[in-house]
């Protein structure tokens, strides 16, 4: 979901692993703008796109007009599988997951995503269901609001920030990306640039009211039994966090044995289920990390099912 305005990141690198073609069905789990679904449907692949953004799913109602062969379901990627199955689909030949938040979420300001524009501070992918960051804040103690700014965000400043949220609080409700950055900047040692501890804070409430690292364990765990033998999934993250877990899943299901070293023979059972397609993380070239300033951070890892 990741980029610049109908840019997706990675295209070619995604397409090129993928290797969409006609007979191949795709699940597309972060339909954003829909640029990777376009490239793919172009390719001649059937294409089920999901997405939790209602103005997603819009999007692409309206390209599954122009262009045969794309089911669009609202739903998260967690809920792949039954989304599959719902399609009429047995397995899939392949699915990509573009992590993060998509322009159309970053650009609006009733979303909540951005520090950059005063708005309501929701961070909600779907608006239509669960609590707000808002009402994330309103609700934690201070030690488990340290705790959260800490864990999602990495923010090591995590301790002072959540005792300013708590005391800015205790005199009206901390409601709007506006009075949050305010407040989070407030505790910064002057020139201190305050981006980048911004962007940890945002990120952080963002992962805990979507419960992002939930629901990227829990499709981790179905590509297994979600794609055919051959299939492969591409996913691009722009975090360590999310990165780190894909790493750690593909590491882990590339090997016959998870025994430890001094163990004279496999006693676990374990069976790889995966091959791994790039050795380490594909970054973006200089020349779109140039251009796309949302790319910067990607990294692409991949694998096949066998």
């Amino acid at each position: 979901m990741g980029g610049a305005p109908h840019v997706p990141v990675l295209r070619e690198e995604s397409l090129g692993l993928l290797r969409p073609g006609p007979g191949m069905r795709i699940v597309d789990g972060t339909f954003g703008f829909g640029g990777h679904t376009r490239a793919m449907l172009e390719a001649g692949a059937e294409v089920l796109g999901l997405d939790l953004d209602g103005v997603a799913q819009e999007a692409c109602r309206k390209l599954s007009e122009e262009m045969p062969g794309l089911t669009c379901t609202r739903i998260s990627f967690r809920h792949a599988q039954t989304a599959v199955r719902d399609a009429g689909w047995d397995k899939a030949d392949g699915m990509l997951l573009d992590l993060g938040v998509s322009s159309l979420q970053l650009d609006d300001p009733a979303k909540g995503f951005s520090y950059r524009a005063d708005g309501p501070l929701d961070l909600r992918f779907d608006q239509d269901r669960g609590g707000t960051a808002a009402e994330l804040i309103a609700q934690l103690d201070e030690a488990d609001l340290a705790d959260l700014i800490y864990e999602w965000g990495e923010e090591r400043a995590s301790r002072r920030i959540a005792r300013a949220i708590v005391r800015a609080r205790a005199e009206e409700p901390v409601a709007t990306t506006g009075r949050l950055t305010e407040i989070v900047t407030g505790v910064l040692p002057r020139g201190v640039k305050s981006a980048p501890t911004l962007s940890r804070v945002f990120q952080a409430l963002r992962i805990a009211v979507n419960e992002e690292m939930d629901a990227l364990g829990e499709v981790l765990a179905q590509l297994p039994g979600l794609l055919r033998p051959g299939g492969r999934f591409v996913i691009i993250s722009y975090h360590s966090l999310e990165d780190r877990m894909v790493k750690r899943f593909i590491d882990r299901e590339r090997r016959d044995c998870l025994c430890p070293p001094e163990v004279p023979r496999c006693v676990c059972g374990h069976r790889a289920v995966l091959r791994p397609l790039t050795r380490k993380a594909v970054k973006p070239t200089a020349e779109e990390a140039s251009v796309n300033a949302r790319a910067r951070s990607a990294r692409l890892r991949a694998a096949e099912i066998i």
